[in-house]
């Protein structure tokens, strides 16, 4: 059984395609379960030229996620869900809205060093001008603190930061160890993402470091394409599925109301 749980629609504004366009693709390529996850509102419209607004997400995301769920709940399954942001300061104003709706799942991701949106291709020359191993620290620090704020089901693109192939000029592993250990305690799961494929790093996020230290720690794997368009759906799962055998017994992650159980990858 395969899911596709990281998956975004025009609502983003950096994407390509209707809701229902991604759960058509999802439906021919015999996936079991498509996950519905666009970029979730921020207070005060932060980043609102990548996400949806509060009012499209209540007049249109939510209604159209939900009605599509019925009308192909014989084909697939459909999953209510978000990516969120973890900024800090805005943990507050995250759990309040999560807490108001009946999502399955949230993915929580780190996107943002102070103002600098470190993954966007716009300001990818603000790398030149930083330490890299201090962007790392600063990096792998939010997302420590994004595990322990509870706000989140699973852990996106752990290693966001090597997008462009910027790599760190010290050894790394104590540095997530430390991380992974925070993550183990609150019980969350850890994507696959096999956008980092097709994008300049050329290679899954994570890397097999860190997959060697989910398996050491028993962390559960999710699985997800990080699609931008229809046609992403499931795209290079073959990798990720030799990845999830090797690393995560076979098994992956699923979500129903935030609750989690595990199925067999075939």
């Amino acid at each position: 059984m395969l899911v596709d749980y990281h998956t975004h629609s025009s609502l983003c504004k950096h994407a390509d395609g209707s809701l229902e366009e991604y759960i058509v693709h999802a439906v021919a390529m015999k996936l079991k379960e498509i996950g519905c996850s666009d970029h979730s509102p921020m207070p005060n419209d932060f980043d609102i030229q990548h996400r949806m607004t509060i009012e499209q997400f209540h007049q249109t995301y939510k209604p159209e996620v939900l009605a599509l769920r019925e009308k192909y709940r014989d084909r697939i399954t459909v999953k209510f869900a978000l990516e969120g942001d973890f900024f800090p300061g805005t943990e507050h104003w995250v759990r309040e809205f999560n807490s108001q709706h009946e999502f399955d799942y949230i993915i929580g991701s780190v996107h943002y060093l102070g103002e600098w949106g470190f993954d966007n291709p716009t300001f990818v020359h603000k790398y030149e001008e930083r330490n890299v191993d201090e962007v790392y620290d600063q990096y792998y620090d939010h997302i420590k603190r994004s595990a322990a704020a509870k706000l989140f089901d699973i852990i996106g693109h752990c290693d966001l930061v090597k997008k462009f192939g910027h790599r760190p000029s010290k050894n790394m592993e104590e540095v997530l160890r430390e991380v992974f250990k925070v993550v183990k305690s609150v019980d969350m799961a850890v994507e696959v993402n096999t956008s980092g494929l097709r994008k300049p790093v050329k290679e899954v996020y994570p890397s097999e470091q860190i997959l060697r230290i989910l398996h050491e720690y028993k962390i559960p794997l999710a699985l997800g394409s990080d699609a931008h368009s229809p046609d992403e759906i499931g795209r290079d799962f073959d990798v990720a599925k030799q990845l999830i055998e090797k690393y995560g017994n076979g098994k992956i992650s699923v979500f129903t109301k935030r609750q989690r159980s595990e199925l067999r990858v075939s």
